[in-house]
């Protein structure tokens, strides 16, 4: 601001239209204005900053109550899917005609190319989404029927998004199980392989991150996820590869970690490169919004089907 008034400025003083000392004035007098537009500036930014905040908190207060039975429990592990169909939007199905037992204890890959309807179809079986028709259940009782914190007790959905919320560590974790003592804390860190860097913090459990906090890279912070699920303790997990936004280094240490979580679980795996397809239980095949082919690896691959022929452009 203030070189452009000495231009113009110097221009009108050499075409005679003002003199030195009015320039000179015209100069200060930019000088003292750049400090309050600044200001200005700043306040604007923060009034966006606000805008956007207080956009979250009308939407906190607008999702609607849970409408879900605290008398509907499950009875038994078992996930069902029957005869579901689903969409985004009304009369465009994503899913249709799907049906899919997941025995407990069992490991189910879901594959197929991408948009057939394969992450669509694990958040359905997590409860996240409910079907527009059909029944997704666990243990006999419907999902949808079920309070949300009911069924996230005994289903989980691990993706790629993770959350390391403003606060200290042990608050990160005590989401997931209000009355954690220390020494769980600490257990569902270990178990996860994040005792280590977790103790070398500054304060340990106390230690504040997320915002304005200690920095933490994708791969501690993904653990942090795993580490609440280790104390949640749900018996199902869906996945959806949860280690494909991270370098090929923190991709391999996190799947270590997230094999001990696996342990002993169902799980349901949403499989976009086939290697983690490969020992599954059961590979449901889904294609164009159903499921085309439901078997083993062997299985399918003998059956010369659309899994054999992924399993081959795979291997190139």
């Amino acid at each position: 601001m203030l070189c452009s008034v000495l231009m113009i400025g110097g221009v009108f003083v050499l075409q005679g239209w003002i003199g030195v000392g009015q320039l000179t004035t015209g100069a200060l007098i930019a000088q003292m204005l750049v400090d309050p537009l600044n200001l200005i500036l700043r306040w604007y930014d923060e009034m966006q900053v606000a805008h956007v905040s207080l956009a979250r908190l009308v939407g906190v207060r607008d999702i609607e109550p849970d409408a879900g039975d605290p008398s509907v429990r499950p009875e038994g592990r078992a996930v069902h899917a029957d005869d579901v169909h689903f969409g985004y939007r009304a009369g465009v199905d994503v899913l249709r005609e799907v049906s899919l037992a997941v025995e407990p204890g069992s490991r189910v890959a879901l594959v197929g190319p991408s948009g057939a309807g394969k992450s669509t179809l694990g958040r359905l079986l997590a409860g996240i989404y409910g079907p527009r028709t059909g029944r997704v259940t666990l243990g006999g009782a419907e999902l949808t029927r079920m309070p949300a914190e009911d069924v996230r007790a005994h289903v989980a959905l691990v993706n790629q998004e993770h959350h390391v919320f403003v606060g200290s560590l042990r608050d990160n974790l005590l989401l997931a199980r209000t009355g954690a003592t220390d020494a769980e804390l600490w257990a569902a860190l270990a178990a996860v392989d994040a005792g280590d860097w977790a103790r070398g913090l500054d304060n340990g459990l106390d230690t504040e991150v997320g915002s304005g906090g200690s920095g933490l890279t994708p791969a501690q912070a993904q653990q942090i996820a795993l580490a609440r699920l280790v104390l949640a303790d749900p018996h199902t997990l869906v996945l959806d590869e949860a280690t494909s936004l991270l370098d090929p280094r923190a991709a391999r240490h996190l799947e270590r970690s997230l094999a001990r979580v696996l342990d002993g679980r169902t799980v349901v795996a949403i499989a976009h490169r086939l290697h983690t397809a490969h020992d599954a239980d059961v590979i449901a095949v889904v294609e164009n919004g159903r499921i085309s082919e439901l078997g083993s690896h062997d299985d399918l691959v003998r059956a010369d089907g659309a899994y054999a022929a992924l399993w081959r452009s795979w291997h190139g």
